[in-house]
Parts: structure tokens; C-alpha cells; sequence
């Protein structure tokens, strides 16, 4: 029987109580869990924690999912604050990037979801649109939004075809895209909804929201085979 190879996924934390009376919880959306298992994975939540823990982390699994969720602050590329919100968590920012650069001293493959990419582009040097419009849909989650268009010579392209339609959640998006980085898929108004590495390390980046579509689209389904698989 082959072995199950270990898939960390990046937890996130938050109260359940308006008034954070509540217990913390930490928790990754469970539709990661089942995508991870229905390819052949076998699913490890990474709660935060201490950037020092973040080596053996790392060690632990063979790959790394980094999900969605909050908003990267701005002094990590470089920039001030230019909206109002309080959508941001600093020591995920600082326990996640450790966990990148962690992954890629130590050869593991990344994929990232959303903020996942957001964040690996901060990490290799890019920056951010602190706000963009248009791109949070109020319809279902597991409800396409809008459409983009796929590198034909891309992964991505393999399992979507050149067009493809993908849900929508997020307010900031990839301004500058860092070195070593290239871009394989764009929306129409050419917001970049996926990216990979041209420097040899295994990355895929995805702007969009595939665990929550695994049940809809089969091809979302097809994305996590291969990252499980083949990444």
C-alpha cells in the first residue's frame, strides 16, 4: 500500500462571541479536509503558532495548503495602511510567512488559496491592492462569479481549460507580482487570479475559493487532485 502523503493545512483562529467572551477557536475549513482525502491525502491542521515552531512543522508534512482568511498587513511589503479595517491578524502573518520560507528551504510543495497567495507573493518580494471592487459576490459560495482566463501551457489549464468559472471572495489582490513568479490566470478585468514559480519550486497560487466548489465542479475536485498527487 503506498503511503498517504501528509497535507498541512494552515489553520486560522477566531472567537465565537461578538463580545470575545468565548472560548478561541482554531479551525480550517473542513472542505479542505474532505477535498485532501477524496484525492488519496491525508489532511494535518497546522494551528498557529510561534514562528520557531514553524521548521518542524514543516518536517512533519510532505506538502503545504495555505487557505484563506484575513488580510495581510501592509508593512510586510513595504506599504502604510490605506482603508479602515480591523481585518488583520499579525501573528499569522508572521507564523505563515516562517511556514513559506520553511516549505521552500526544505523542498516541500506549496499550494496557496486566496490569502495563501496573497501572502506567498508578499514573501517573494511583491506587494498588494489594499482594497479592490467587485470582487466579493453575495450569492452562495459554491456559485461560480465570474470568469477567467487560463495559460494554455499551465497546470491549471490541464484540468479547466483556457476559460473556466471561478466564486469570488476577497478584497485585496496581487499588485506587483514579485520575481520569480509568473501569472496564469487573470479575471476580466484582469485582476490575477492565479500565479505559479518560475524558479524551479513547486507553488500553485489560486485567487479563488476550489474547496468551496469541490461539490459543484468536478474540475475543483481534479485542482486538489494535483496538488495531492502530482504538485
Amino acid at each position: 500500500m503506498m503511503k498517504q502523503p501528509i497535507i498541512g493545512i494552515t489553520g486560522n483562529e477566531f472567537n465565537n462571541k461578538a463580545d470575545d467572551t468565548g472560548p478561541l477557536l482554531s479551525y480550517v475549513v473542513t472542505n479542505f479536509v474532505h477535498a485532501i482525502k477524496r484525492s488519496g491525502g491525508l489532511p494535518l491542521i497546522i494551528p498557529m503558532g510561534s514562528t520557531e515552531t514553524a521548521k518542524s512543522y514543516i518536517a512533519m508534512i510532505d506538502k503545504l495548503v495555505m487557505t484563506g482568511g484575513q488580510r495581510v498587513l501592509p508593512q510586510f511589503y513595504g506599504d502604510k495602511k490605506s482603508i479602515v479595517s480591523n481585518d488583520y491578524k499579525l501573528e499569522r502573518d508572521c507564523f505563515e510567512l516562517e511556514l513559506i520560507k520553511e516549505a521552500r528551504v526544505q523542498n516541500k510543495p506549496i499550494f496557496a488559496v486566496c490569502r495563501g497567495m496573497q501572502l506567498f507573493n508578499v514573501a517573494m518580494g511583491g506587494t498588494l491592492h489594499q482594497d479592490i471592487p467587485n470582487h466579493w459576490q453575495k450569492i452562495p459560495a459554491d456559485t461560480g462569479f465570474h470568469q477567467i482566463e487560463i495559460e494554455k501551457n499551465s497546470p491549471l489549464a490541464t484540468i479547466y481549460g483556457q476559460k473556466t468559472t471561478v466564486n469570488s471572495f476577497h478584497h485585496q489582490a496581487i499588485k506587483d507580482l514579485a520575481s520569480h513568479l509568473q501569472v496564469i490566470a487573470q479575471a476580466p478585468d484582469q485582476t490575477i487570479e492565479a500565479i505559479t514559480t518560475t524558479d524551479g519550486s513547486r507553488f500553485l497560487g489560486v485567487q479563488w475559493h476550489p474547496e468551496l466548489l469541490i461539490y459543484k465542479n468536478s474540475s475543483d475536485q481534479s485542482l486538489f487532485d494535483f496538488v495531492v498527487q502530482k504538485l
